[in-house]
């Protein structure tokens, strides 16, 4: 089943779910927008469609992907998945912060920064799996040297320990001076 909003199409298993998914996105959209840039976002030229993938067992993830085009974020396709709670709770704010950022930045941010903030709006049972995986990543020799991970363009072949290291001091920064300095902090280092 398919549900279209003024930025999204989003297809579900039961047309419920998908106009469900469909009005968290835009409202995570607008809210997300202030939160982090202190503005709502002007309308894309281009409609995000959202697949999801949704069941109690299946483990919360998703990707979004988009070209820039005169640094605008055009092609948007995201795909989440999840059980229902954390689709709504966790993986869709998480990408939607990802559009946020493109729209805004106009260019690919640092992985950690994209990363590490995107994590930083899910909810806490997520945040705390990335806690406990920081621990771990940095005990048995699987962390990213502090200078590698904050000059990182791409993702490395061993993604995880960059998703808790990322959270890890986006979190800290945020901490600091709060989400719309932590977006000046990012925008000045690019």
């Amino acid at each position: 089943a398919s549900v279209r909003s003024q930025h999204f199409i989003v297809s579900a298993p039961t047309p419920e779910y998908a106009r469900q998914v469909c009005e968290a996105a835009e409202q995570f959209r607008r809210d997300l927008a202030i939160e982090w840039l202190g503005q709502e976002l002007p309308p894309w030229q281009d409609i995000c469609p959202i697949q999801v993938q949704v069941g109690p067992h299946l483990g919360a993830g998703g990707a979004t992907t988009f070209t820039f085009i005169n640094n605008q974020p055009r092609d948007w396709h995201m795909e989440i998945q999840g059980s229902a709670d954390r689709i709504l709770d966790s993986v869709l704010p998480h990408e939607i912060t990802h559009t946020v950022f493109a729209t805004h930045f106009g260019r690919p941010l640092p992985r950690w920064a994209d990363e590490g903030a995107s994590t930083s709006v899910e909810h806490i049972s997520e945040r705390t799996k990335q806690d406990q995986l920081l621990i771990q990543f940095l005990t048995t020799n699987r962390g990213i040297a502090f200078n590698n991970m904050f000059a990182m363009k791409e993702y490395p072949p061993d993604i995880l320990p960059l998703y808790s290291q990322g959270y890890s001091l986006a979190r800290y920064l945020i901490g600091q001076g709060g989400r719309r300095k932590f977006v000046d902090y990012v925008y000045d280092g690019m």
